[in-house]
């Protein structure tokens, strides 16, 4: 009955603050709860052993500072949090148009933007960055992918006319950046923080045994 209750909540902010043309499913965590607007989530990859853990900055290339975002390559690494937020006034995150960015900068880091760009690469791609001062014009979009509570990235133009998929690719260093126009997506699961997560049944929720 609460779950229910919630849920009619939610629905009834989407229809204060949206037009109904534009409503659209509210995202879920990987225990089915509603994402809220502007909360804290780690991006974990949908099949836990697939290879990684979870998503994070990095330093790669020539960097001098943690200006890649990546898949960590330990399974058992959560990667670090991320903040989501939709582009419209509403309690929860729907399908659409998203900003990802994070809170923490380290002593002496200096960055135009902490949330996620694209940058073209000369002959490697284009890929998702923070911080770059030269970025591609668009945004990024977040879209349920194979299963109920998974969910994929996309880069889209400004226009909105053409987007593509966000997904891994090695560079020579062993790196897996996340990259865009990718034919395979990265399907990936929100977890929130523990800190801030509500005590709820196990009976309805996932088991991970990411240390964080």
């Amino acid at each position: 009955m609460a779950s229910a209750t919630l849920f009619a909540i939610f629905l009834l902010s989407a229809l204060t603050f949206y037009p109904p043309s534009t409503t659209a499913q509210p995202v879920t965590d990987m225990n089915g709860n509603i994402v809220k607007n502007g909360g804290v989530y780690y991006i974990l990859p949908l099949f836990f052993g697939a290879g990684g853990g979870g998503i994070k900055r990095a330093r790669t290339g020539d960097e001098t500072s943690p200006l890649s975002v990546v898949q960590s390559p330990f399974e058992t690494d959560p990667g670090q949090p991320w903040r989501i937020r939709s582009m419209f006034k509403s309690l929860f995150i729907p399908e659409g148009r998203v900003s990802i960015s994070y809170e923490y900068v380290q002593l002496g880091e200096a960055f135009e933007s902490n949330e996620w760009i694209a940058v073209e690469g000369q002959s490697e791609g284009t890929f998702v960055k923070v911080g770059y001062p030269n970025s591609l014009s668009g945004f990024f979009t977040i879209h349920r992918a194979s299963s109920a509570n998974s969910y994929k990235f996309q880069f889209c133009s400004s226009d909105g006319k053409s987007c593509g998929n966000v997904g891994i690719v090695k560079d020579e260093a062993g790196n897996r950046l996340l990259a865009i126009n990718q034919e395979t997506p990265f399907e990936f699961v929100l977890m929130q923080l523990p800190s801030a997560a509500t005590k709820r049944s196990t009976n309805h929720e996932k088991s991970y045994t990411f240390s964080v």
